[in-house]
């Protein structure tokens, strides 16, 4: 599931909740740009964790084949963190 990040305008840094007719509700600037130059920036962002995710995933697979329980669930856990700290330090 997709964050909800704040768009914040340029101009005013007003949260632009709602974005009608590509101007800010505060201010009246043009947005139209600029909010799409975040949901792109944040389309690639999701696409870069997709991939690292996915690698990640395959590798401890493939590394912990011959592993115990323990070892998988513990290997799993330590990829999952980094997933973790590197997606939420992304979207900060």
């Amino acid at each position: 599931m997709p964050l909800r990040t704040k768009i914040e305008c340029p101009h005013c840094n007003a949260d632009l909740v709602v974005k009608r007719g590509g101007v800010c509700p505060s201010c009246g600037a043009r947005i139209s740009e600029h909010v799409a130059r975040v949901r792109a920036r944040e389309k690639r962002i999701e696409q870069i964790v997709a991939v690292i995710g996915t690698v990640l995933v395959v590798g401890v697979a493939l590394v912990t084949s011959g592993a115990t329980l323990l070892e998988g669930i513990a290997a799993y856990a330590i990829v999952g963190g980094v997933m973790y700290y590197l997606a939420r330090r992304t979207f900060v």
